[in-house]
């Protein structure tokens, strides 16, 4: 099939798909596969969360999302990094027993 826009992911005439068609589209799948409500954005930032856990570097992972400044990555989901720390120092026993 000739996709003139050269994308990926397009319409069956090979046309962008219009953002809301495609959440639409996610809905009834979400819905179909007994998920609760999660959003399509939701798992975009899942994946870059888990490139970021995974120990991906922050270029990459900024590349990957399309983010044009690196800092947007960073603040955004380097809390994680933050949590998962969080959570390894309270199984420490720090000696109050």
């Amino acid at each position: 099939m000739h996709k003139p826009h050269g994308l990926v992911f397009s319409t069956s005439i090979g046309t962008p798909i219009e953002p809301r068609s495609l959440n639409t589209h996610w809905e009834s799948v979400r819905v179909q596969a007994g998920l609760p409500g999660v959003r399509l954005h939701d798992l975009r930032h899942t994946v870059v969360s888990l490139l970021l856990e995974l120990g991906t570097p922050p270029r990459v992972v900024q590349a990957i999302a399309r983010h044009a400044d690196l800092d947007v990555t960073m603040r955004i989901y380097a809390h994680t990094k933050l949590d998962t720390m969080r959570q390894v120092l309270d199984k420490i026993n720090w000696g109050a027993e």
